[in-house]
């Protein structure tokens, strides 16, 4: 029942409810059936031995023998008597229905009940009896009776369960149905879709949540229009007065030949660099973040040695360090490049920025799954941190802060990139003893 929906699962639940409810039913029908048929005979009984006691002469003791009852219970039952002793033997494979001081009820195995008299000063045992159906003279006709009444209700069980299983089924799919859609507008929500609702015509309190859904959804994306709005406006409003200090600092440098004043104008110029490039990271960092176009439109077939190598030429040609690259030449990959750009260009700035004398780029397919890892010598990344670290702006130990050249949205904007080509990355020891960088995507 656990791989069941919860759609099944009601509907199932509900239609064995059913079924066991009316097969409760019928249980309990014969149980009292059973009873009132017991009282009846017992009456019956007790009145015909009133008769037979006061009308016979049951003093003697004799050979078993039939008595007469009086109409209409000589229809249903028949009496004889039988010495004491011998009464004890008269039902030997039934069970004791009801037993008091003078009247014992017994029940045969066919369901057939049998009620022992004593009589009082005789040595005989008055026994009356339900005749049988093939001691009846219309026995066939109360079989045929009885086998009608169970056919009956056989096909009312079968009747009443498809019309309860089919009054049942139409709601609850409805219901089903519903809450699917609500399952896939909230699955489209979390895609980015800001400009999607939840129907609203529902039954209650579906509705409720819908509505509830919808404001939520309004005022999310009011807030990410408010803030992409803010976004933009920033880095062109910071860009403006530091283009004008960069050209002050170039008028001061020209004017002045004191070597103290060139320095500090020099400081200044690298100040104004270190923020065009923060303010450059981050309008890369909205612009993943933010990107409302499905990354599968903007997805080419790519080559990731000769991509990788391309790269390295522009990231790492005035450093010093090792680079190896494993990375078979028949190797591709399917993605946006310029997400994937981003997420290697990154990886490898981290690399270079912390790595001592050796970096690794490798890439390869275990199980369907392209693994592609950057690694280095470096320090590593320490195991607390490795939960913070890809949270913009976050900083580290010593071994990684600002003075290694991080701005802190390098790794962030890697993340982002890698979910947008619908994969994941995570940071671990390498073999090298620093950090490795690792890019997973299932293929399958």
């Amino acid at each position: 029942m656990s791989k069941l929906s919860l759609f099944s699962r009601i509907y199932l639940s509900m239609v064995l409810a059913v079924f066991v409810s009316m097969v409760l039913t019928e249980f309990i029908v014969d149980a009292q059936s059973e009873i009132f048929d017991f009282k009846v005979f017992a009456r019956d009984a007790n009145n015909a031995a009133k008769i037979i006691i006061n009308c016979n002469d049951l003093s003697q003791v004799g050979q078993p023998k039939k008595l007469v009852i009086p109409y209409p219970i000589n229809m249903y039952s028949m009496a004889h008597i039988v010495p004491n002793g011998a009464a004890l033997d008269i039902c030997e494979s039934c069970a004791i229905f009801k037993s008091t001081p003078t009247v014992t009820y017994y029940e045969l195995e066919n369901g057939v009940h049998v009620a022992a008299f004593k009589v009082a000063d005789s040595p005989n045992t008055l026994i009356i009896s339900e005749r049988a159906f093939e001691q009846l003279d219309d026995s066939s006709l109360e079989a045929q009776m009885d086998q009608a009444d169970e056919m009956i209700f056989f096909v009312l069980v079968i009747i009443t369960s498809l019309v309860l299983a089919f009054a049942l089924y139409w709601p609850l799919k409805s219901l089903h149905q519903q809450i699917n859609q609500l399952i896939k507008t909230n699955e489209k929500f979390g895609q980015g879709n800001l400009q999607v609702n939840a129907c609203e015509d529902i039954q209650k309190p579906l509705n409720q949540l819908a509505a509830s859904f919808n404001v939520m959804v309004r005022s999310i994306a009011e807030n990410v229009k408010e803030r992409d709005i803010f976004s933009q406006a920033i880095p062109h409003e910071i860009r403006t007065p530091l283009s004008r200090i960069q050209l002050a600092a170039g008028l001061i440098r020209k004017k002045t030949n004191d070597q103290d004043i060139v320095a500090l104008v020099d400081d200044v110029d690298n100040y104004v660099v270190d923020i065009n490039e923060l303010i450059r990271e981050i309008v890369e960092y909205s612009k993943i973040s933010t990107d409302k176009e499905q990354a599968t439109q903007l997805f080419q077939t790519i080559e990731l040695k000769p991509f990788v190598e391309s790269r390295l030429k522009v990231l790492a040609h005035a450093q010093n360090k090792k680079i190896s690259i494993d990375i078979a030449s028949s190797l591709e990959l399917t993605t946006s490049p310029i997400y994937l750009r981003l997420m290697i260009d990154n990886f490898v700035k981290n690399a270079l920025n912390h790595a001592q004398q050796a970096v690794t780029i490798s890439a390869k397919i275990i199980d369907a799954q392209l693994l592609i890892a950057v690694e280095d010598d470096g320090h590593g990344v320490a195991w607390p941190d490795r939960a913070t670290i890809f949270i913009p702006f976050a900083r580290l130990d010593k071994s990684r802060s600002r003075k290694t050249g991080g701005l802190g949205l390098g790794l962030p904007i890697a993340k982002a990139a890698a979910q947008k080509m619908q994969g994941e990355i995570s940071v671990s020891d390498s073999s090298l003893g620093g950090a490795k960088f690792l890019f997973t995507r299932q293929l399958t």
